[in-house]
């Protein structure tokens, strides 16, 4: 999507795909020139939380899209908007868990999915928020997109072993993710590894989601209404 720098402030609201409030951004689906695009808002968050993360959280989500930007499925940077917010491209999909769709359509579409997120591996960016059943799109034709990267995880230099070691759990948390997902909608394509795989999960994985919880809570007890 190639729209010039100075018109990036010139859109209206089409929807609001979702309320900001407490430790949530205000989504808006807007017009921008001929194109539709999404706007990201953290000034929709509770003025203190806004105040402090909104301007962390929009930049490291704008530099993994610009880490992405060759990745198929992955929405579009088109550009920031002050320092809490981002413009993004707009995907006519929805959540995967909202299909019902045969063994086929999963098949392929799980494929496609993991294919998808190998390539986001490749790029350096872990997503770390799969488990979240808004942030996997599909649409009929059964096409995957990945968003909501604001929980994403970096590859470290070449020199920051345990950055990299960090990173590379991650990715293993991401693809155990995908196995969950996969368990939900079709568990039939779910091999007796994977099956294993759910049932043993690493410590990591548990710690970092746990760690997660605790940092999400401690955010809206501090810094939210």
């Amino acid at each position: 999507m190639s729209i010039a720098a100075d018109n990036i402030d010139r859109w209206t609201v089409v929807d609001t795909l979702r309320e900001g409030g407490g430790t949530r951004a205000r989504v808006l689906k807007v017009k921008l020139g001929d194109r539709d695009a999404v706007l990201k808002d953290h000034a929709g968050c509770d003025p203190l939380f806004s105040m402090l993360l909104g301007p962390i959280l929009a930049r490291r989500e704008s530099k993994a899209l610009r880490c992405l930007s060759s990745v198929d499925g992955v929405p579009l940077l088109i550009g920031r908007r002050g320092s809490r917010a981002l413009l993004m491209e707009w995907f006519s999909a929805v959540p995967f868990k909202t299909l019902q769709r045969d063994t086929e359509f999963w098949k392929r579409y799980f494929i496609v999915l993991e294919q998808t997120l190998a390539a986001i591996h490749q790029s350096g960016v872990a997503h770390c928020d799969l488990r979240s059943l808004n942030n996997v799109l599909v649409n009929d034709h059964g096409e995957v997109f990945i968003v909501d990267f604001v929980a994403c995880c970096f590859k470290g230099r070449r020199w920051n072993l345990l950055s990299r070691a960090v990173f590379r759990r991650f990715c293993r948390a991401d693809r155990d993710a995908v196995l969950k997902l996969k368990q939900q909608v079709a568990p039939e394509l779910l091999s007796d590894e994977q099956w294993n795989r759910l049932k043993h999960v690493g410590w990591f994985a548990r710690g970092a989601r746990n760690a997660g919880k605790l940092i999400r809570r401690l955010s809206r007890i501090l810094l939210t209404r």
